[in-house]
C-alpha cells in the first residue's frame, strides 16, 4: 500500500501556493483557493500516456482551500475540500516540503476500512524512505471537511523557510485507476514531480 501511495503522491502532488502571504508576529501565513471541480480521473499506465478524464462530481476528492501557517515550533497545514466522507476506498492526503537547506520532505495520511477514519500517517524522504518523527500529528476533520497537518520544524531541519505543496488521492477499486486533486493546478498535473510554491518564513 505504501508504494501505490508513495507513488501516486510523487505523480500528484505538483503544487504551487503562490497566495498572497499575511505576515504577523507569531507566523507567516500563505492561504490558496483552489478551483472547484477540477478533479481527474487518471488511468496510470506505466507503458503509455495516463489516459485523463474530468471528475467534476468527485467532491470528497477536490480541494478548494490550502492554508500553510509557519510558526516558531511547528509547520501547520489545513487542506479544505468541497465535501470529506470516509469511505471505504483507499484515500491519501499529503503535502510535500522543501526548506531553505534543499531538505525535501513527503508527510501523507493514508485511510480505507482497515486503518479506521483517521488512517496511518507517515513521513517520507524523496526516495520514500521512512523518517521518524514523534511528535508528527495529522487529524482528518470530517465535520470541517479538512485535514489538518502538524509537522514540528525540528523534522525539517528547523528550516527559516519553507515552500509546500499539497495533493489528495482516492483509489476506488484499481491500483492502476484513482481521482486525483492537485492543490492548485486546475484539471492537470505534472508527472516530472512537485513544482513548490512560495516561500513561507518561519513566523
Amino acid at each position: 500500500m505504501h508504494k501505490i501511495i508513495g507513488a501516486a503522491l510523487a505523480l500528484a502532488t505538483t503544487v504551487c501556493l503562490t497566495a498572497g502571504t499575511i505576515s504577523s508576529a507569531h507566523a507567516e501565513k500563505v492561504v490558496h483557493r483552489d478551483a472547484r471541480g477540477d478533479v481527474l480521473k487518471v488511468h496510470w499506465n506505466d507503458s503509455e500516456d495516463d489516459a485523463l478524464t474530468p471528475a467534476p462530481n468527485a467532491q470528497d476528492s477536490d480541494i478548494i482551500r490550502t492554508v500553510v501557517d509557519h510558526r516558531h515550533d511547528n509547520l501547520f497545514v489545513t487542506m479544505v475540500f468541497r465535501d470529506l466522507r470516509g469511505s471505504s476506498a483507499l484515500q491519501a492526503f499529503g503535502i510535500a516540503v522543501l526548506t531553505d537547506d534543499n531538505l525535501r520532505r513527503d508527510v501523507f495520511v493514508s485511510r480505507d476500512r482497515r486503518t479506521g477514519a483517521q488512517g496511518e500517517k507517515e513521513m517520507t524522504t524523496r526516495a520514500g524512505t521512512t523518517v521518524k518523527c514523534p511528535r508528527l500529528a495529522i487529524r482528518i476533520d470530517y465535520t470541517a471537511k479538512a485535514v489538518r497537518f502538524r509537522v514540528p520544524r525540528s523534522c525539517l531541519g528547523n528550516p527559516r523557510w519553507v515552500r509546500v505543496g499539497a495533493a489528495s488521492i482516492r483509489i476506488v477499486n484499481s491500483t492502476e485507476t484513482f481521482y486525483l486533486d492537485d492543490a492548485i493546478l486546475t484539471g492537470k498535473y505534472r508527472d516530472a514531480g512537485p513544482a513548490y510554491g512560495a516561500r513561507v518564513h518561519r513566523g
